[in-house]
């Protein structure tokens, strides 16, 4: 049975490729962004900006699989103000937006391994995006107060690999890789370094599966392993 699905921050990215890789399963998606991808037979693109909670809400509206929320900020430099409105203030919205419904979709959340530990990375990343570590931990808190079924994907440096995500199922099928990632529960804490990595079509194959099959409120990192261990709900 197809289902519908919901993928804030769909215009590019992650986003994106969460977006053609459920369309290439027959299932419908629609694609949240202020400038999002065209419409197919399975894509329904919805113009909508996080910072504004009313049309975030009602592209939210009615039921739901799964929402995926994979909404970043991609200007350098951007102020803190800026920065926090968008990552925190608009995932905000989401969740309120979804608190409405009389039957809540999972939330799957792309966040950053190891938010709650210092590392050069994260020294890095908060020079450049003032502010987004404190916003990756209080995203997570959000969700995890907020009462609502979720899943947290915590990914490393992301790879891009060059596939061709044509809207034929077949097609689209043999163009994404198989997810080689090891899975880890939050337990295990993981530091975020620049060594472990992540192809994009990997992550966004394991996100599409953590919406139906991984274990409920779970916290999850993630990265290319070839030897596994891959979680059962994976397989």
């Amino acid at each position: 049975m197809m289902k519908e699905y919901a993928v804030v921050g769909a215009s590019s990215g992650t986003g994106l490729a969460i977006t053609r890789l459920l369309a290439s399963q027959g299932h419908t998606v629609r694609a949240i962004a202020r400038k999002p991808p065209a419409a197919t037979e399975f894509i329904k693109p919805v113009v909508a900006d996080v910072g504004k909670p009313e049309a975030i809400a009602a592209a939210l509206a009615g039921e739901l699989e799964a929402v995926f929320f994979t909404v970043d900020i991609h200007k350098a430099f951007a102020s803190k103000q800026l920065i926090r409105s968008v990552m925190f203030d608009g995932f905000v919205n989401v969740l309120n937006g979804v608190q409405r419904h009389a039957k809540p979709p999972r939330i799957v959340l792309l966040s950053v391994m190891g938010p709650d530990q210092s590392s050069m990375v994260w020294h890095m990343l908060n020079l450049v995006k003032p502010g987004m570590q404190k916003n990756v931990q209080d995203r997570e808190q959000a969700l995890k107060e907020s009462s609502l079924p979720y899943v947290i994907v915590r990914a490393p440096r992301l790879v891009d690999v060059k596939t061709d995500l044509a809207t034929n199922a077949e097609a689209a099928k043999a163009a994404i890789r198989p997810a080689t990632a090891a899975m880890l529960s939050s337990q295990a804490k993981h530091r975020i370094d620049m060594k472990r990595t992540i192809a994009r079509p990997d992550l966004a194959a394991a996100m599409v599966a953590a919406a139906s099959s991984a274990p409920e409120n779970s916290v999850w990192d993630m990265y290319a392993n070839d030897a596994g261990p891959v979680p059962a709900w994976l397989r």
